[in-house]
């Protein structure tokens, strides 16, 4: 069994939004993650949530891309992985965060027949 959020922050971002909000905004996210990750638990389900990043302009070197949500999102997830496009038609999935599995990329596409690993 499987529950998925898609978009996780943007429904928090558009009821609080700008920096005078960011408090209560990540207090409703964390309350959320936590009911999330105790779905999860009772009812013995994966949880599947995809998120927003942002462009951070001081960046100069490395990736300037982030996460939406900061820490909270973090360390309320378990697993975290980023999905990238690449060319012609394929994507990206790098592990960023696991308890059990080092950093690593795998590419895939996404066709009719389903997701074909490449």
């Amino acid at each position: 069994r499987l529950l998925v959020v898609d978009s996780l922050v943007a429904h928090f971002r558009s009821e609080y939004p700008g920096r005078e909000n960011l408090a209560m905004r990540q207090q409703k996210l964390n309350r959320h993650l936590s009911q999330l990750m105790r779905i999860a638990s009772i009812y013995d389900i994966a949880v599947v949530v995809t998120n927003h990043v942002v462009a951070s302009p001081d960046v100069f070197f490395g990736n300037p891309l982030k996460p939406v949500g900061g820490n909270i999102v973090a360390h309320g997830c378990t697993y975290r992985i980023w999905i990238k496009k690449s060319k012609e038609g394929k994507r990206i999935a790098r592990i960023i965060d696991s308890p059990k599995h080092a950093e690593k990329e795998t590419v895939f596409m996404i066709a009719e027949e389903g997701v074909i690993d490449i």
